[in-house]
């Protein structure tokens, strides 16, 4: 409905069923400029103020079937209406009528005939005091930055909303609204910055959603849409959806391009809740669930999410209290050289000894005590923790290798991050170089030019630099060569396949050289196999860490580690060719005896290996001059197979064996897998033999060319 005093004109209303009154008046008001209307009657009247609610309204007292005092009761009983200003305008001049004129509700009496200058002046005046007390209650019911209803206002209209819902058997929805990482907006930009990026967005709200419906901001970066009429969760998903979309176009504030983003929570009445306090919080409640699983998406509420968000609050308060009561320890990863096999270095890495739960890893409850604003205390912890672990390592004359620390973002970017690392390496008594932190590529890359700035505070105090997961932050490569670090870490991703995928090698081969020639140090996380290690070393990674050496380890049991002074035995790193070596990947027993017997005599050494997976780890721990291969292995064509070979391992022969005799196979195999021969099974033993031969020589030859041998 459109409002009056929202109009240029104030909206005057004459009601009078005397049309030549009406009509004087009219002419009279309409030269002063007002907006003017009239009704004959009181039900007349009142149908016009429903379509366009009036600034003022001239009321008569008598008239047929609804007099002015009834019209007037009707209109102050109404909590839309109560407000309008009414000035009584009739014939009787007694006691009486002007006593029930204002006990009914009315601002003013006029006895008719009036003076214009006089009813002129009274118009004038109660449409100023009526424009005084809007400006007050706007001022009370919004936001005084974005003009949308504050928190005060959206609960009136909630609760109307619910009320004539639940009267009329309607629905309505409420979808809770979070700016993603406005924090960061504010402690980068400044107030004023993130001042814009709210009224924008407020905007942006107001146009993705009808005009019926209600947004208000309830404080810092959080708003409330209140949709009337929710016809289902098809078009609710429909409208968030816009509001997401509306929401992931930039804004640029000073020069920076940001991206407001949102997390949304919705909530439906009646089944979500049927009173306002319930619909807002289980609306929160879902928001909080869609910042969970990665921001910038919605979320609706559910009984379960309802369980979910009760445990959390229980974990964040067991978080508060597991700081001072030290329930909070370390364990220590080693990171191992891979040229020598000698420990490089350690990983802290915290883990919660919880009193009834156990020993909890950090999956459990960082992103809790982020969301809880712990993160920055529990990094201060584990700082300091480490430098004191370190310092009585030294004391006890173990070996001196750096250890490493996780940094939180918003660890990170506190003020005075870099003198508070400084000030633990004091405290504590441990060289800066004994320290180094591990650095999220994604972390690094929030904000470029402050990321600079403190790596370069870090870089003076001697602290080790480190870029965690690398690889996987979509960075920009240009500041790369901009950062003060020393070592970039492969994410596991890259490496869990490195042994048996081109696409992974590939990358892996990629990150490595970019690295070496920034001078930067490479480290492989996550190394589980033999067969990866083996890999990474021949491609020049400088170090690895996982499971595969030690995983970590509580304080007393890296302590025995260290006075051990254990080596990672390296299964092979380039070694020369000893002699020739052929491998078999074939389920058929007698193709094995047969080729068993052939290389005892021939003097070559033979390799099994019953399907693709195994046979990629022999690929990577041995050297191996011919692969024969059959075409139909288990899990992974023989095609399949000696295609990725080829791209791996170029140098070495590939033979596709295959009891069926099959031209088109032949020709997609040597198409697909630059496979050097096809042989049909059950061959010659004379025939193989001079094709191993040949085999060998062109193995050889390949070697020779590429200046390996």
């Amino acid at each position: 409905m459109l409002l009056a005093a929202e109009k240029d004109l104030a909206d005057v209303l004459v009601v009078d069923d005397t049309p030549t009154d009406r009509e004087l008046l009219a002419a009279m008001l309409s030269g002063q400029g007002y907006q003017v209307r009239s009704a004959a009657s009181g039900i007349h009247a009142l149908e016009q103020i429903k379509l366009v609610q009036p600034d003022l309204i001239l009321l008569d007292i008598h008239m047929p079937e609804m007099d002015g005092f009834e019209v007037c009761r009707h209109l102050k009983q109404s909590r839309q209406f109560s407000g309008i200003p009414i000035i009584f305008i009739s014939v009787s001049d007694d006691t009486d009528s002007k006593v029930a004129a204002f006990n009914c509700g009315g601002i003013d009496y006029v006895t008719k005939p009036y003076r214009s200058a006089e009813i002129k002046a009274r118009i004038h005046a109660h449409l100023q005091m009526k424009r005084a007390r809007d400006r007050l209650g706007f001022q009370a019911g919004h936001d005084a930055l974005t003009g949308l209803p504050n928190r005060h206002l959206l609960t009136d209209r909630l609760q109307q909303a619910i009320s004539f819902a639940d009267r009329y058997g309607g629905q309505l929805g409420v979808a809770y609204i979070d700016l993603d990482k406005f924090k960061t907006v504010n402690d980068r930009l400044g107030h004023e910055a993130g001042d814009r990026v709210l009224v924008e967005a407020a905007c942006r709200l107001q146009a993705c959603v009808r005009d019926s419906d209600t947004i208000a901001r309830i404080g810092g970066d959080e708003f409330v849409i209140v949709f009337y009429d929710q016809s289902g969760d098809s078009v609710a998903a429909s409208a968030m959806q816009r509001i997401l979309d509306c929401m992931s176009e930039p804004v640029v504030v000073d020069g920076y391009s940001i991206v407001p983003g949102c997390s949304i929570g919705f909530a439906c009445f009646p089944q979500d809740g049927r009173d306002v306090d319930t619909l807002l919080k289980n609306a929160d409640t879902a928001m909080y669930r869609a910042k969970e699983i990665g921001r910038n998406n919605y979320q609706f509420y559910t009984t379960e999410l309802h369980h979910r968000l009760n445990s959390r609050m229980e974990l964040e308060k067991s978080l508060c209290a597991a700081l001072e009561r030290g329930e909070f320890v370390l364990h220590y990863q080693p990171r191992i050289e891979l040229r020598s096999g000698r420990l490089a270095g350690l990983e802290a890495l915290i883990r919660w000894q919880h009193p009834e739960l156990g020993l909890l890893p950090p999956m459990h409850f960082i992103p809790a005590a982020e969301e809880a604003g712990l993160s920055g205390s529990i990094g201060d912890w584990v700082v300091r923790a480490a430098c004191t672990q370190h310092k009585l390592w030294e004391q006890a004359g173990l070996s001196q290798v750096p250890i490493a620390i996780n940094v939180s973002a918003s660890q990170f970017f506190s003020p005075g991050f870099a003198q508070s690392i400084s000030a633990a390496l004091r405290d504590t008594d441990v060289a800066a170089s004994s320290l180094e932190l591990d650095l999220k590529e994604s972390l690094l890359m929030q904000d470029p030019s402050a990321t600079i700035r403190i790596l370069r505070e870090l870089k003076v105090i001697g602290i080790g630099l480190s870029i965690d997961d690398f690889g996987t932050g979509f960075s920009n490569l240009g500041y790369l060569k901009r950062f003060p670090v020393d070592r970039i870490k492969l994410d596991p991703s890259f490496i869990s396949e490195i042994h048996s995928h081109p696409d992974d090698l590939a990358i892996a081969d990629a990150i490595i050289g970019m690295a070496h020639r920034l001078r930067l140090k490479v480290a492989a996380e996550g190394a589980e196999s033999g067969s990866q290690i083996a890999m990474l070393a021949a491609r020049g990674c400088d170090e690895m860490q996982g499971d595969y050496f030690s995983p970590a380890l509580p304080a007393d049991m890296c302590a025995a580690l260290l006075q051990e002074k254990r080596v990672l035995e390296i299964e092979r790193i380039g070694t020369p060719l000893t002699m020739r070596t052929v491998l078999l990947i074939d389920p058929d027993p007698d193709s094995r005896r047969a080729l068993s017997t052939m290389s005892e005599s021939a003097g070559y050494r033979l390799l099994e290996a019953p399907d693709a997976h195994e046979a990629f780890d022999v690929l990577a721990t041995e050297e191996v001059s011919v692969v024969l291969c059959d075409s139909g292995m288990h899990g992974m064509s023989g095609i399949e197979f000696l295609s990725r070979a080829r791209k791996m391992y170029p140098d070495t022969v590939r033979v596709l064996l295959s009891a069926w005799s099959d031209a088109g196979m032949a020709t997609d195999a040597i198409n697909r897998g630059g496979v050097y021969k096809f042989v049909h099974k059950p061959w010659n033993d004379g025939e193989m033999a001079a094709m191993l031969e040949d085999a060998f020589t062109r193995y050889e030859n390949n070697l020779r060319t590429a200046g390996l041998h």
